[in-house]
This record gives structure tokens, C-alpha cells and sequence, in this order.
């Protein structure tokens, strides 16, 4: 058990060292980390999505927050069900600078979702991509992946696999990144 529990803490680590790449990137001078995994592309595609209801979504509105979480799941994923509650405690304590979208992957009913609504209690917006076309223009290849854009809508840090967004070093990165964008 004292083994599983240094595994997840070194995968954690691990992760962080992708946002303190990101940090030292500026996604606007068209350069960043070197590694793909923490800069992909400098803007957030623009694509016509829907929501739960149907309404259609643009991605590029999204943006406009301090920082957008963007979270790419499926209500399949079990990791996806575990990383839900640390992301509704982070929309609820973030006021107003850090956004939530989640981004069902795949062919989705909205009738099917109600038991994984229920079950999971998601409160932030919901956006479907059915075909897959967003998630593969983000290169998403596994679930959860959650995508940081700035307000600009510039993709500014990747991180794939379920994260505890309470956790205090993870608060330290998105205030200082939020805090950062401030003086712009």
C-alpha cells in the first residue's frame, strides 16, 4: 500500500513539472516547453459544439475567464467520476477567476447521462463532442485531460490523468498563473 501510495505521489510530482514548464512559457511569443504534453498550440481551436440541451457552443467563447479548466471525460471513466469532486470544489472556492467546462468525449445521449449526473453531481457546464473532432484537434489520448487556456483563449498547460485540484501546490500554480495574468 506504502509502495501504490509513492507511486501516485511521484505521478503527481511528475505532472507538476508540466505546469512549471508551461509557467516559464509565454504561449503568446509563439514559444514554449519543448515538451507537447505542456504546449501544443497557442490558441484553442474554434469548433461548433453543443451542450446537454442541444443549444450549440463555440469553443472560442468559452474563453474570457482569468483561466478556463477545460476537462475532457466520459461518464464511462472512472478516473474521470474520482477527479469530479476535487473539480466542483475548486469552481466553488475559485469565485469567478477559474472556469470549469467538462467535455463529454464521444457519442453521448443526453437521456444516458442522467444516472452519471446524478452520480457525480456535476454542476459546471457540460459541452458534447460526439465526433471526437475537439478532443482531436487538442490530441487528447486519454482520459481525463484537462487543457488550461488563458482569457486570450491560448492553451497554456496540458495535464492528462485525474488531478486533485484542491491539492495546495496545485492552488499555488493556478493563483500564480492567474496572478500573473493580472498585470497584462
Amino acid at each position: 500500500m506504502r509502495k501504490m501510495g509513492r507511486v501516485v505521489a511521484l505521478a503527481f510530482l511528475w505532472g507538476l513539472s508540466f505546469f512549471h514548464e508551461a509557467l516559464a512559457a509565454d504561449p503568446q511569443e509563439g514559444s514554449g516547453p519543448s515538451h507537447p504534453e505542456t504546449w501544443l498550440q497557442p490558441v484553442m481551436p474554434s469548433l461548433v459544439l453543443q451542450d446537454l440541451s442541444g443549444r450549440r457552443v463555440r469553443t472560442a467563447a468559452l474563453s474570457g475567464h482569468p483561466l478556463l479548466l477545460l476537462n475532457f471525460m466520459a461518464p464511462w471513466c472512472e478516473p474521470c467520476l474520482k477527479e469530479i469532486p476535487s473539480l466542483l470544489r475548486l469552481t466553488r472556492s475559485a469565485d469567478r477567476d477559474i472556469a470549469v467546462v467538462g467535455v463529454l468525449e464521444g457519442p453521448v445521449n443526453p437521456e444516458t447521462l442522467k444516472p452519471f449526473l446524478r452520480k457525480s453531481g456535476v454542476s459546471f457546464p457540460l459541452i458534447r463532442d460526439p465526433a471526437m473532432r475537439f478532443s482531436r484537434a487538442l490530441g487528447v489520448r486519454g482520459l481525463p485531460s484537462t487543457f488550461l487556456v488563458d482569457s486570450g483563449g491560448h492553451i497554456v498547460s496540458r495535464v492528462s490523468g485525474a488531478v486533485d485540484w484542491n491539492d495546495p501546490r496545485v492552488r499555488r500554480y493556478l493563483k500564480s498563473f492567474i496572478s500573473s495574468k493580472a498585470g497584462f
